[in-house]
């Protein structure tokens, strides 16, 4: 007998069985249904993952959830559009004329016939590596109860986004490391 030689119709038979088998029943398409595989009632076994996971804490969706913000109807996200399209010339002006004081930005919104109530404007804040904060304004203008503009003004640039509040914090994320 001649180890590690297979004939040609071997390994044709071999092969045949093998895609015969692999072919389970209720995958083919013209299968009905499928015939189980196993006695009915028997436990499950999930294996662990073994490999690499993603660098997120196991709850992470929950723990974040208080970020998530609403949806805005098409009427608000409108609305929201007009609103920001008069904002951002006002604060185009200021980053021209290298004004990044959260005092001018604040007037800036004012100066549009904005309630004061509905504006809120802040400094810009250090990143981990910094001590003293960039120069520019973060601001959040809400609008129609459910809407914001929010956005910033920096010496590279002002930028203007419409979104919806969220439930927890309205329209400005709070300030965590």
């Amino acid at each position: 007998m001649r180890v590690g030689k297979i004939s040609r119709a071997t390994a044709a038979a071999l092969l045949t069985l093998l895609a015969l088998g692999c072919a389970a029943p209720g995958t083919r398409v013209r299968d009905v249904e499928a015939i189980p595989t196993s006695a009915p009632g028997s436990p499950a076994v999930v294996a662990e993952p073994t490999g690499p996971q993603a660098d997120v804490p196991p709850n992470h969706g929950d723990n974040n959830g208080w970020k998530q913000r609403h949806g805005l109807s098409e009427a608000d996200q409108r609305t929201g559009k007009k609103l920001a399209a008069r904002i951002r010339p006002k604060l185009e002006a200021l980053r021209a004329a290298g004004d990044f004081a959260p005092a001018s930005t604040q007037r800036a919104l004012l100066d549009l016939g904005i309630k004061a109530d509905a504006i809120e404007v802040t400094g810009m804040r250090p990143s981990i590596a910094q001590e003293t904060p960039p120069p520019g304004a973060v601001y959040a203008v809400h609008f129609a109860e459910v809407g914001c503009v929010i956005g910033d003004v920096r010496p590279e640039r002002v930028m203007v986004e419409v979104t919806a509040a969220a439930a927890e914090f309205g329209c400005l994320e709070p300030f965590s490391r």
